[in-house]
C-alpha cells in the first residue's frame, strides 16, 4: 500500500511492532461546544421569541397591574418591588451558572438561615462587630458550597440527592445554634445596609446588580465562563479535551454557598432578626427565576440576563398579587403554578420529556 494513500485510521491502527505511530494530539477546535440539540418546534419558531415573549411577560404584567391597582406604577412601589426581589436576585444570578454546569443547589435557601443566625450569634452572644460577624457568616457560606461540592465531585452523589440532604442539615444546625429562638440585631451597619439608599435604590438592589453584572461578565466573556458551559453541555468530552470538570463544580458551588450567604446578610439587615427558618422556600423561588430565565434543566444553556428578567417577573407578581390583597396561601399556589410553567417551557424548547 502506498503510504500516501493511508488513512489516518490505518496509521493509528499500528499498535503492534516498531512501528507504531505516535498518539494523535487533539486539535484545538476539538473542545467540546454546547450540546447541539434537534430543534424542536419552539425553538425553530423565531431565535429571540424567548427574549421577546419574556420582556412581553413582564410588560403585560405591569400593564395588568397598574390598571388593577393605582398604587402600582409609582416611584415608591417600583423600588419596593426592587427591594423585595434584590435577595432571590443575588442568589439567581449565580444560580444561572450552576444550572449551566450541569449541576443544582437546592440548599441556598438553609444556607440563608444558617449564614444569618451565625451572624447574629456572634453579636449578641461573642461581642463581636458586624464586619468580622459577617466575614464568619460569608466564609460560612462558602464552607456550606464546598461541602456539597465534596459530595457531589468526590462521592459522586447527585447534585439533587446532595444538595436536599444538605438543605435539612444546614437548616437543623441553625435550629441548634439558636435553640429554635430568634436573635434581634441592632447595629448602625446593619441597618445602613437594609435601608440606606444609593442613588435612589437601596444597597440590596446594587449588591443584586453587582452579582448579576459579575455573573454575566463571567458567563459572556471570560474563559472560565466557557468552560461552565462545556462541562454543563457534555462533562465526558469535556473531560477528554483537558478541562478542569471537577474544579470547576467545586467553583461554582462554592460560589452558590457564597451568594446564599450574602442573601442571608442582606435578608438579616432588612428584617432585623436571626431566624433559623430563615430562607425557606427560597430555593424554589430561586430555581423558578432562572428557569423563567431560559436556563436548562439539562446544564449547558442559559443567559444570565434573562434571569434577571425572569427575577423581575417574580417581583411583579409577589407584590401585584400584594396589593390586590390576594391571601399568601394563593400566592404559594401562583408560585408553584409559576415553577411547572417554567419546568415545561424548559422541556418544550429541549424537545424532551419524561420518558
Amino acid at each position: 500500500m502506498n503510504p500516501s494513500n493511508q488513512t489516518p485510521a490505518t496509521v493509528n491502527e499500528t499498535v503492534n511492532g516498531a512501528g507504531t505511530a505516535p498518539p494523535v494530539e487533539p486539535r484545538p477546535d476539538t473542545a467540546p461546544k454546547p450540546r447541539e440539540r434537534d430543534a424542536s418546534p419552539v425553538r425553530r419558531v423565531l431565535p429571540g421569541a424567548q427574549d421577546l415573549a419574556l420582556i412581553g411577560a413582564l410588560v403585560v404584567l405591569c400593564a395588568g397591574f397598574t390598571i388593577a391597582s393605582p398604587h402600582f406604577f409609582t416611584e415608591a412601589n417600583l423600588i419596593n418591588v426592587l427591594r423585595s426581589v434584590a435577595i432571590i436576585g443575588t442568589i439567581s444570578a449565580i444560580m444561572t451558572l450552576v444550572l449551566i454546569s450541569g449541576a443544582l443547589d437546592l440548599s441556598v435557601g438553609s444556607i440563608m438561615g444558617i449564614t444569618g443566625v451565625l451572624a447574629a450569634v456572634m453579636m449578641s452572644s461573642f461581642g463581636l462587630g458586624p464586619l468580622t460577624a459577617c466575614a464568619a457568616a460569608l466564609a460560612l457560606g462558602v464552607v456550606c458550597g464546598l461541602l456539597n461540592a465534596f459530595c457531589v465531585v468526590r462521592l459522586r452523589i447527585n447534585p439533587i440527592i446532595v444538595t436536599i440532604g444538605t438543605l435539612a442539615l444546614f437548616r437543623g444546625i441553625a435550629f441548634i445554634l439558636t435553640d429554635g429562638r430568634e436573635i434581634a440585631v441592632r447595629d448602625p451597619f446593619f441597618d445602613a445596609i437594609g435601608f440606606d439608599r444609593w442613588l435612589l435604590l437601596p444597597v440590596p438592589v446594587w449588591v443584586m446588580l453587582a452579582v448579576f453584572t459579575m455573573a454575566w461578565w463571567i458567563a459572556k466573556y471570560s474563559v472560565w465562563g466557557r468552560t461552565v458551559y462545556s462541562v454543563g453541555s457534555n462533562p465526558r468530552a469535556s473531560r477528554l479535551a483537558g478541562l478542569p470538570v471537577d474544579r470547576a463544580r467545586v467553583i461554582i458551588l462554592a460560589a452558590s454557598g457564597l451568594a446564599a450567604s450574602v442573601a442571608g446578610l442582606l435578608m438579616l439587615a432588612q428584617g432585623g432578626i436571626a431566624v433559623p427558618s430563615a430562607g425557606t422556600g427560597y430555593e424554589l423561588q430561586v430555581l423558578t427565576a432562572v428557569l423563567l430565565g431560559g436556563t436548562s434543566l439539562a446544564g449547558g444553556e442559559g443567559r444570565v440576563a434573562r434571569t434577571l428578567v425572569g427575577v423581575l417577573i417574580i417581583g411583579v407578581i409577589n407584590n401585584g398579587m400584594t396589593l390586590l390583597a390576594v391571601p399568601s396561601y394563593y400566592q404559594t399556589v401562583a408560585g408553584g403554578v409559576l415553577l411547572l410553567v417554567a419546568v415545561a417551557i424548559d422541556q418544550a424548547r429541549r424537545g424532551a420529556g419524561y420518558r
